[in-house]
């Protein structure tokens, strides 16, 4: 079972990023704690910075070009093929869908998802993850694990 359609995998993408960038964190800053709450505050604000690049990532590309809002379109098939200068057989024309009532043009709009929840979403949601990690962890690391 797929579960994204379009673009949305890039969540996945941006996901296995914030586990990265978490580890890369703990590497960069260097310390002798190897247990579980010392790697996940790193993992807790690697997941922060992975959302808030989503974010970026979703206004400037996938908001703006993958996304965008397309004119609905449908084909007609000709009664005679239609056979241009330069060899084209052409079989079926292009007619835009309009609105019965108001005769304007009607426009999709796609959505990248992924689980399906849009991609706009996604950004938050692996921002309040990445907080609540980077809590729960530093709790535990604060109290020694008990």
């Amino acid at each position: 079972m797929i579960i994204w359609s379009r673009w949305g995998i890039v969540v996945f993408l941006f996901v296995g990023l914030g586990v990265a960038l978490g580890f890369g964190l703990k590497a960069l800053a260097g310390g002798t704690a190897t247990n579980g709450a010392g790697v996940g505050v790193f993992v807790g604000l690697g997941f922060l910075l992975a959302g808030a690049l989503l974010w970026f990532f979703n206004r400037l590309v996938v908001g703006k070009y993958i996304d965008k809002p397309r004119p609905a379109v449908m084909y007609e098939q000709l009664a005679q093929p239609v056979v241009h200068p330069n060899g084209v057989t052409e079989r079926h024309r292009v007619i835009p869908i309009l609105h019965p009532d108001t005769g304007q043009q009607i426009y999709t709009n796609p959505v990248s998802t992924f689980f399906f929840i849009p991609i706009k979403y996604w950004s938050f949601l692996l921002g309040i993850l990445g907080l609540v990690i980077f809590i729960i962890n530093l709790v535990v690391l604060i109290t020694g694990g008990q």
